[in-house]
């Protein structure tokens, strides 16, 4: 008899993306099936962004969550293999793990198509240049403008790259207010979808460790199919991955 993994419904699409990994890895390594609660409201909010790839996800009724939550464990460690009902809490994934995203993983973030891009000119540019990629939200503005990560992380990277790039995805102008080591540019763009695929296919990465940024700038790195790509995450993100590309600053 398979378990449940109650799954919660994340903001925005880059946390969900953390929720549904952790869910399948789960189920690889447990007795365990994964659903999200059949929440009208919650549920078509989700789909306007999870639709646009090829995940594979399942709904329960609310009665029935409401009633397998009461037995539930709590999954605020991980991995957990044992066979038990978990609801599961994470909406960052964590460095430490990034070896159990499999590649039929990955193969499920893909848009369904490209319909989206417009900006073909941007596109070009990055692809051309040396680009580092950095997203970063609206509401972490203030917390980036107080510390010098952004600064620090640029100087590292120029001495690995030459002529290296750096393309600020945001919907906020504050170009005075970026401490950068290299030459930058900020790009707004209205559609999320053309933003995540230009951020990907930057050549390298910077990944901002706060609330509202850090999974996009994450997934985004993990789905970076270059041949040499260098990551460049906070140094205050304690972790034990040793990887040649993965950098702490």
């Amino acid at each position: 008899m398979k378990n449940y993994i109650l799954l919660e419904y994340q903001e925005n699409f880059a946390d969900n993306l953390s929720v549904i990994a952790y869910g399948k890895i789960l189920e690889r390594n447990t007795n365990s099936h994964c659903y999200f609660e059949n929440d009208t409201k919650k549920r078509v909010k989700f789909e306007n962004f999870m639709s646009n790839f090829n995940l594979d996800y399942d709904f329960i009724s609310t009665s029935r969550v409401k009633e397998i939550a009461k037995k539930a464990y709590l999954a605020n460690r991980f991995p957990l293999i044992n066979n038990k009902n978990k609801i599961l809490k994470y909406n960052h994934f964590k460095i430490n793990d990034i070896d159990l995203i499999s590649d039929d993983i990955k193969s499920m973030i893909k848009f369904n198509h490209l319909n989206f891009i417009t900006n073909y000119d941007i596109l070009e540019e990055i692809e051309q240049n040396q680009s580092i990629g950095l997203y970063i939200n609206k509401n972490d503005i203030k917390e980036i403008e107080n510390s010098d990560y952004i600064l620090r992380a640029t100087e590292r990277l120029n001495k690995y790259i030459k002529k290296p790039k750096l393309y600020i995805f945001t919907d906020r102008n504050f170009e005075t207010k970026v401490k950068s080591y290299i030459d930058f540019k900020i790009i707004n763009l209205s559609d999320w979808r053309e933003e995540f695929y230009f951020l990907t296919a930057c050549k390298h990465k910077i990944i901002l460790n706060t609330k509202n940024s850090y999974s996009e700038g994450f997934w985004a790195a993990i789905l970076n199919k270059k041949d040499y790509h260098i990551n460049v995450y906070d140094k205050k993100i304690k972790t034990k991955y040793k990887h040649n590309n993965w950098i702490a600053v």
